[in-house]
């Protein structure tokens, strides 16, 4: 009986695998013809990466075509046809809108000019040829961007929201036929074969945003006010201690206050009072006159808001241990390099002429410092490339690199509790009260175990929750007074 019930399981097992088999066979042959495209093996294909030129393109009128008198235009058509070039002959019902308008370009009255498209509103001069918009002056200028290498007029070659990126057109520019003829022969064989893998051509980002809507403001908006929050100020200041310098989440700071001193807070509780305190601390940290080193070093580290990454652009003088710039950002941008590096400059009464920063080989430093000179700000950029001294510079400024690396790690180890901000403005108001903590009430080993910025109203407070609370009311007082109605 046995040995028929193992006989009997065996036959089936075949049957299965037969089944299998069969089911695979089928399927390779539904593949084998079907239409849908079919995965090949990776193939390696350079890509053109983003690079910034050094030079700034040259900022010039663009005068137009060059000048011609009409008068000595119609002397010449008589000595070349023996015939004299006449008035355009319009139709009697003709509505002409551009009688007092003359040819930009030689000064021919409306009687020699065609309406050249209709309601497209373009003009053609019969002397000259010359095509126009109806309203264009003759002594009209416009600054146009030009190659610092051949002075070619920069051409529009990618047009993006919130820039545009234009290149020069010149196939004999020498920034052109420099980069090919440090090619070797196999990069010569792949430019001929795919030339938009290389950058050839001299290129520059023009970037549309106004420098004055930059300003760092306070980041919130908190519907809590302090001045009307039921708890003791010594529980509020005991809550910025537990949650900002020790770094304890929301929930576990109203634990404490519960366990420890018996005052029930929940933890929603805590973050309204951690807006309403930023929103004041805010713009006293952004505005005080900082006496700044020329260690000024950037970098971007990441955070998670609502369950994505975010980037945190901070800056800091690593000699006197202060953060300068805490812009986070969903996007690692340009603007948003430009908005961090203003927090800084915004912290200066005077931009110095040896003002530099050291960051890492990020691309968009460089274009956003081709950004600020466009503006009139000058300063240079040092860049630490990768993780090992391959060039002088990144030897040289390697230690710098090294101690905002260090800053990024107190601040994710301070805020590593929480897993993350639950709404950008959690995360705003908590790197602004962190940043405010560490240039004004955090002791540094560097600096013999003395404050970043040693403020007298806070000399004499011995706990630390008296110190937010004399910062609170140091703030406060700076705060512009509101005008009576």
């Amino acid at each position: 009986m046995l040995t028929l019930l193992l006989t009997y399981l065996l036959q089936v097992i075949k049957r299965q695998h037969q089944f299998i088999l069969l089911l695979l066979v089928q399927l390779a042959d539904i593949f084998d013809h079907s239409r849908l495209p079919k995965a090949d093996k990776p193939i390696f294909k350079r890509f053109n990466q983003f690079q910034v030129d050094d030079k700034l393109p040259l900022l010039a009128a663009d005068i137009g075509p060059e000048p011609l008198n009409f008068e000595q235009l119609l002397d010449e058509h008589i000595i070349k046809t023996g015939r004299e070039l006449k008035p355009i002959r319009r139709r009697a019902d003709a509505v002409i809108r551009f009688q007092d308008q003359t040819c930009p370009r030689c000064s021919a009255p409306s009687d020699y000019l065609y309406a050249n498209n209709g309601k497209g509103n373009q003009l053609k001069c019969k002397v000259c040829a010359f095509r126009f918009q109806n309203g264009d002056a003759k002594k009209s200028k416009e600054v146009v961007l030009r190659c610092p290498y051949c002075n070619n007029r920069l051409g529009l070659h990618h047009h993006r929201s919130n820039f545009d990126v234009l290149y020069c057109g010149n196939d004999q520019c020498p920034y052109r036929l420099d980069q090919i003829a440090h090619f070797s022969a196999t990069e010569l064989k792949q430019f001929a074969a795919q030339p938009s893998s290389f950058k050839v051509r001299y290129t520059f980002r023009n970037f549309k945003f106004e420098l004055k809507g930059l300003a760092p403001e306070s980041p919130l908006q908190t519907k809590v006010d302090l001045s009307k929050i039921q708890a003791s100020p010594e529980v509020l200041g005991l809550v910025l201690t537990y949650h900002i310098n020790y770094g304890l989440s929301a929930r576990r700071t109203a634990a404490l206050m519960y366990d420890v001193h018996g005052v029930k807070l929940s933890h929603q509780t805590i973050h309204n009072y951690e807006q309403a305190v930023a929103t004041i601390i805010r713009p006293f940290w952004a505005n005080y006159p900082y006496q700044l080193s020329n260690q000024l070093v950037g970098d971007e580290t990441y955070v998670k808001v609502k369950g994505k990454w975010n980037y945190i652009f901070y800056f800091y003088d690593a000699k006197r241990k202060l953060i300068l710039a805490d812009y986070i950002t969903p996007q690692r941008t340009t603007e948003s390099a430009v908005i961090a590096i203003n927090q800084v400059l915004q912290k200066m009464t005077v931009v110095p002429d040896n003002l530099q920063f050291v960051v890492d080989a990020n691309p968009i430093y460089q274009v956003a410092q081709i950004y600020f000179a466009q503006h009139g700000i000058n300063f240079k950029i040092k860049q630490v490339v990768g993780l090992t001294n391959k060039d002088p510079i990144t030897t040289e400024y390697r230690f710098l690199k090294q101690t905002i690396e260090r800053l990024n790690r107190s601040f994710k180890g301070n805020y590593r509790a929480s897993t993350g901000f639950g709404s950008p403005t959690g995360s705003a108001s908590y790197t602004a009260l962190y940043s405010a903590a560490y240039n004004f009430l955090r002791p540094h080993e560097a600096l013999d175990y003395q404050v970043p910025v040693s403020l007298p109203e806070l000399q004499d407070k011995p706990r630390m929750y008296d110190k937010w609370l004399a910062l609170i009311d140091l703030a406060q007082k700076q705060l512009p007074t509101a005008q009576p109605a």
